[in-house]
């Protein structure tokens, strides 16, 4: 277990005194290289991640095209949300963008981690709350403005995230080709 996943917990539970050492023999933290895959479509999702650097992205393939869904930067939980809880095969694979240093608990650990630390339930809660709330919020305004807004939404909400993502799997996630991207970016700077 990381310090930063450490103090994570400690900044969504800042009464929690459960001690680190109680919690690290449940997390595994290692490094990933960019393209390597973390899960792939249709295989067990027995891990859920919590990335300390980098940047990892969720996606299904379709025609042989990668299909953006999420991303996740420092201090971001994923999953294939579903399959984690429900033991079937993942409908989504997961991969590193970016060179990334993760930490992640198996579906085992975190069941027994739940079990031994009830208190670290309010805090996955409230990852997964948050994850909710994002996704439904990306699809109200996915559904809401055209490619145009839904852009400069993004662009001037997460300046950050955008200067990390490639803009063909920006393109992806925005459900737009990279030529379409192209110029809905020239169309902001005008």
């Amino acid at each position: 277990m990381t310090e930063q996943l450490s103090a994570h917990i400690r900044g969504l539970l800042p009464g929690l005194s459960i001690p680190q050492e109680t919690m690290a023999p449940f997390f595994r933290s290692y490094a990933v290289k960019k393209g390597e895959l973390l899960l792939e479509e249709a295989a067990p999702c027995n891990h859920i991640y919590f990335v300390n650097k980098g940047c990892l992205y969720l996606f299904y393939t379709r025609n042989s095209r990668e299909e953006v869904i999420h991303f996740a930067l420092e201090n971001w939980w994923l999953t294939d949300y579903k399959t984690f809880c429900d033991g079937t095969p993942a409908v989504y694979a997961i991969a590193a963008l970016e060179d990334s240093e993760i930490s992640c608990i198996s579906r085992k650990d975190y069941e027994t981690l739940l079990l031994q630390v009830p208190s670290m339930a309010l805090y996955f809660n409230k990852i997964h709350e948050r994850a909710y709330g994002a996704a439904l919020f990306k699809q109200k305004t996915y559904a809401t403005l055209s490619k145009e807004d839904f852009y400069r939404y993004f662009r001037t909400t997460y300046p950050s995230v955008v200067r990390r993502i490639p803009d063909p799997v920006f393109a992806s996630y925005m459900g737009v080709s990279p030529e379409e991207l192209s110029a809905l970016k020239q169309a902001f700077i005008s």
